[in-house]
């Protein structure tokens, strides 16, 4: 239909029309407008009438739902889970607002419509870590860990970052690390490592053993290097059995280049053919700044290299950062032997080896002759006898400090084919 302005009573009709839309829009502008500034408002009191004024907003109605649920009385509770329930009901699509309703619901007492809250939460959005997560919390508190770890297992593995606080929660609400194994850690090796990390931070050696033996035991990929600290932690504790038993079965699963040397010796990686794990069993290299490490390719006794430490000559220095723990039985005869060659090196006192018992070092402790100055390969030897007590001694390369006024160490040290092997039979006391 055309309409005809040059008639009068089209005009105002036209123009009342136009009045009323804008009266609307007007209206329910300032309605949303006011409900916004009243929602926003530091006074709890305009939440509630921001909610009345605009009811189709489900945030509205979970604001002051909150509000009544921190007050934590009973009727405040009671208002909560009304306030929410509305919400709810506005947008049931709303994971956050059924989470909401939950842990009211929770608060209240009333744990089976927090589980069906939960659930309708879960439904909503299956994919999201954090309903996952205050999900498995809650049965974490009802103490319903067999539908808690699920549920926390799927909240890590779609966001790794809640491994650790996983792993927390779940330890302080049931330390049990068979559960924790068998239901709480995806089939990947980083969830593994997290919780062996976790349980050794709080000092846990025996679950981060438990933890070490279910990987293996599921063939989940073992890094070595990544095995470290758990070795060095039953290193620190006197479980060398324990220790060695992991140091075997991970250089199976790994890969990692055997350890042992030629002709029945101990000592793992003795001519330095592969790289240094810095741990367990192997080659420790302990940084400073008077000294410097590195393979050399061009200089080997044996094989296609050798260890080359190369000092600066600015520190009179007390020297043991190359080092490593040999796993060995008590009451035993060795012999030990090294190559080493030597450039220019400075001062009275010289490099030697020590061997000493790692925890019992009043039952054990030996040196080598000590060499000064320039010689061509020279082999360092000496014979040990662990104590009644010792299971692993402790193989140092050594330089103990100058007492003479020109003091500053300068020079090169090499080191190659380092032996550890057995010289007899047990010793009887």
């Amino acid at each position: 239909m055309r309409l005809d302005l040059t008639r009068v009573w089209q005009r105002v009709l036209v123009l009342a029309t136009a009045v009323l839309l804008a009266g609307i829009v007007i209206f329910f502008s300032a309605k949303a407008y006011m409900a916004a500034r009243w929602d926003a408002s530091s006074n709890p009191a305009l939440w509630l009438k921001a909610a009345k004024l605009e009811p189709g907003n489900a945030e509205y109605w979970r604001h002051v739902g909150l509000l009544r649920q921190w007050d934590m009385n009973p009727s405040d509770m009671r208002e909560a889970v009304h306030y929410l329930q509305i919400a709810t009901k506005v947008n049931s699509r709303s994971s956050g607002v059924w989470m909401d309703l939950a842990d009211a619901y929770a608060t209240a007492g009333e744990g089976t419509r927090a589980k069906e809250a939960y659930d309708r939460a879960l439904y909503n959005f299956p994919m999201s870590a954090e309903v996952a997560w205050r999900y498995g919390n809650f049965l974490l508190y009802q103490e319903n860990y067999s539908e808690a770890y699920p549920k926390i297992r799927k909240a890590i593995a779609i966001d790794p970052s809640l491994t650790q606080s996983a792993l927390a929660e779940c330890w302080q609400s049931n330390p049990d690390v068979t559960l924790i194994a068998n239901g709480l850690l995806p089939d990947k090796s980083e969830y593994y490592l997290s919780a062996i990390g976790f349980f050794l931070s709080q000092k846990l050696t025996d679950p981060a053993v438990a933890i070490w033996k279910r990987q293996r035991e599921r063939a989940l990929a073992i890094d070595m290097e990544e095995s470290v600290p758990l070795l060095d932690a039953l290193i620190g504790e006197d479980r060398i059995g324990e220790a060695q038993q992991i140091w075997q079965n991970g250089l199976q699963a790994s890969n990692w280049l055997e350890g042992g040397g030629k002709n029945g010796s101990l000592v793992s990686n003795g001519g330095f053919e592969h790289d240094i794990a810095n741990g367990g069993f192997d080659w420790r290299e302990v940084p400073l700044s008077a000294a410097n490490f590195d393979f050399d390719s061009a200089l080997a006794h044996s094989g296609a290299r050798s260890l080359r430490v190369d000092f600066d000559g600015t520190e009179n220095l007390d020297f043991g950062h190359l080092f490593q723990y040999v796993a060995v039985t008590s009451g035993t005869r060795y012999h030990f032997s090294a190559f080493v060659r030597t450039e220019g090196l400075t001062t009275d006192r010289g490099i030697r080896f020590e061997i000493l018992d790692v925890h019992h070092p009043e039952q054990l402790q030996v040196a080598t002759a000590e060499l000064t100055g320039t010689n061509l390969w020279t082999r360092l030897e000496t014979d040990v006898v662990t104590g009644p007590d010792t299971q692993a001694v402790k193989i140092t390369l050594r330089r103990v400090p100058s007492w003479k006024f020109d003091n500053k160490l300068n020079g090169t040290v090499w080191v190659d084919d380092v032996a550890l092997t057995p010289a007899g039979a047990e010793i009887k006391d």
